[in-house]
């Protein structure tokens, strides 16, 4: 049984802090700087917009919010591609695909399933059918392809839809579009629940400007990677805000790039309880429900040579976790790159979250990204920008970033996106916390485009006018085994095989790897085997029950573990807050213990080799 609170922190929030630590004469800044969110004029801004204005009068009041448009997913690999969308009528879905250069009788019939759904939006469009179609194998790189759709296949008497086009670029070398927290309608509005809602339009706005800035940085994108809360209204069970819901999905969806690019939603706190996620998003390897909540659960694919993982980070299960991920690995063992995604910004730098709620997901989802060796976490919730150091057991490794490059690094690099439409924004937190490189908070829709190549990962960051907003970050790796490989590699070892020096070697070499890479923190497990039962320490998302809560000086609650439950917060949060050494390891630290057990584990593999008469 866990301990319940130990001592509430002696000092306020961010009243005492360590001395500003700078990585080899690199120090946290933010591109455009730190701003207060309460002198923002983006919304007015945009009300005042004659552009928004007539494009609010001529089309978006004319379409009438249309939540049933089609979207694509990425499927199970490159050479997948799934589909979704609502209709009026439920009948037998099926898309038609060719490549452009076939005639339209060489093109395929793929047929899919439609779910009985009841939703309806405040613009009067009212939908029967969720339907979902996958197509598996199909398509190769380089490639132009055409496709329809239909939502009740008869044969020869099918009415198909318009044609849309979608088109793969390279399957070695591509880039990918992140954005995060468009939550559409939460710049909120006096007419609010009506078919006339202002914050919807205005927020659907930014967002398509957003959009169409992104694909035209990056007009060869395989897909959007999205960080979670596409819409704003969390309630799902009364009527009228699921009615509202829909209208923002209408919102969410109306980019028209969107009939050509893939979508990789995640699920944020503002989606989680609504099951109309799960019937616009039609997500891959996800049957098995691991993580779930109302919204759906977990899912992972693989693009070229990257294995990307979503999780469900409103599912605080651990080990529901742990399974996605493991199942997700082993289906792809030689990718160059782990990238993980998920909502909560679990190293991030936002005031309402970074050290509250989001701290409380960080004793579940960061053990995880150090014992799969993830290369990057991108996360969301935050509505500012920020990129942490290198981040290893709650350690920042110390590389030289000067050149604003990292070859071959420890750790995950944790990256946190602004808005994605500008419909909110937070300050960020009064003090900066040690793991963080770069932040910013200025108060424009932004997004990153993310380029893989065999051996890099570069994200560059813009503002929705495809201004730089970030500094240009990128990481280069070279084929090795990971540490946390090693450390599994140096736990099978056989000791029987080897004499009782060489063991000890062995055994001295993992320890020492170990007390930099792997951290004890009990009360982890503890909040995971009692997710969502009486004993749970949180309530809702990341709410910590008054027994574990924190208070400052003035004996005001924070909604913050206190010191003294979980190992990992302790050293993360405490440690700085306290004006304590915070943990840094440099580099060459990791690197020489790694060293030494790979030597360890070399010279027994020779020993083992010699006794075999190899």
């Amino acid at each position: 049984m866990i301990a319940k609170r130990l001592t509430a922190a002696s000092l306020a929030l961010g009243l005492a802090v360590s001395a500003a630590w700078t990585p080899s004469s690199v120090s946290a800044k933010g591109y455009g700087g730190e701003v207060d969110v309460s002198t923002s004029t983006f919304k007015s801004d945009t009300d005042n917009s004659e552009a928004f204005q007539t494009w609010k009068e001529n089309v978006w009041s004319i379409e009438k919010a249309d939540s049933g448009r089609i979207t694509l997913t990425p499927g199970e690999d490159e050479r997948d591609l799934n589909f979704a969308w609502y209709s009026e009528q439920s009948g037998d879905p099926a898309v038609k695909i060719r490549r452009k250069n076939q005639k339209e009788s060489k093109a395929t019939i793929i047929k899919g399933t439609a779910v009985e759904i009841s939703q309806e939006n405040w613009q009067g469009r009212a939908y029967t059918a969720s339907n979902k179609v996958s197509v598996k194998d199909y398509f190769r790189s380089n490639t132009e392809y055409i496709y329809q759709y239909t939502d009740n296949y008869a044969g020869k008497d099918t009415v198909w839809s318009e044609e849309e086009t979608f088109k793969t670029g390279s399957f070695t070398s591509f880039t990918a579009i992140l954005t995060g927290d468009p939550q559409i309608g939460a710049s909120g509005s006096s007419d609010d629940y009506t078919a006339d809602d202002s914050s919807i339009a205005r927020d659907t706005y930014n967002w398509n400007l957003t959009m169409e800035s992104a694909i035209e940085k990056a007009p060869d994108a395989a897909f959007l990677l999205s960080a979670g809360d596409q819409i704003d209204k969390s309630g799902a069970v009364k009527e009228d805000d699921l009615k509202t819901r829909e209208s923002e999905y209408a919102g969410y969806l109306y980019p028209e790039i969107f009939r050509s690019l893939p979508v990789a939603s995640t699920i944020g706190n503002h989606d989680s309880a609504g099951m109309d996620y799960t019937y616009h998003f039609n997500n891959p390897n996800s049957e098995e429900g691991l993580g779930s909540t109302a919204a759906g659960g977990d899912y992972y694919f693989t693009y070229g040579n990257v294995l990307f993982i979503s999780l469900n980070s409103n599912n605080r299960n651990q080990e529901e976790h742990r399974q996605l991920m493991q199942e997700a690995v082993n289906s792809n063992r030689t990718a160059a790159w782990r990238i993980v995604i998920f909502h909560s910004d679990i190293y991030g730098s936002g005031e309402p979250h970074a050290d509250t709620d989001a701290s409380s997901n960080r004793i579940i989802f960061a053990p995880l990204m150090d014992e799969f060796d993830i290369d990057v976490c991108l996360t969301g919730h935050d509505h500012t920008y920020s990129r942490s150091y290198q981040i290893l057991n709650g350690n920042v490794v110390d590389y030289d970033l000067s050149r604003g490059c990292v070859k071959n690094p420890e750790g995950t690099l944790y990256i946190t996106t602004g808005s994605g439409s500008g419909s909110k924004y937070y300050n960020l937190l009064n003090y900066t916390p040690y793991y963080i490189a770069e932040r910013t908070n200025v108060c424009l829709p932004a997004y990153s485009t993310l380029k893989f190549t065999g051996n890099s990962f570069t994200i560059c960051t813009y503002d929705y006018e495809g201004n730089q907003y970030a500094d240009e970050f990128t990481i280069k790796k070279t084929v090795g085994v990971s540490s946390s490989d090693l450390l599994k590699e140096a736990d099978a070892v056989n000791e029987k095989y080897f004499t009782e020096d060489s063991v000890k070697v062995l055994q001295k070499a993992e320890e020492t790897l170990k007390e930099l890479c792997v951290l004890d923190d009990p009360f982890s497990e503890f909040a995971s085997e009692n997710y969502g039962k009486d004993a749970d320490p949180f309530t809702g998302y990341g709410s910590v029950k008054s027994e574990y809560r924190d208070t400052d000086a003035e004996g005001n609650s924070v909604n913050r573990l206190a010191e003294g439950n979980s190992t990992l917060l302790d050293k993360t949060i405490y440690t700085q807050l306290n004006g304590e050494e915070v943990p840094i390891v440099s580099g060459k630290t990791y690197s020489a213990a790694k060293q030494s057990l790979i030597k360890a584990m070399t010279q027994l593999k020779l020993i083992k080799n010699m006794k075999n008469g190899k």
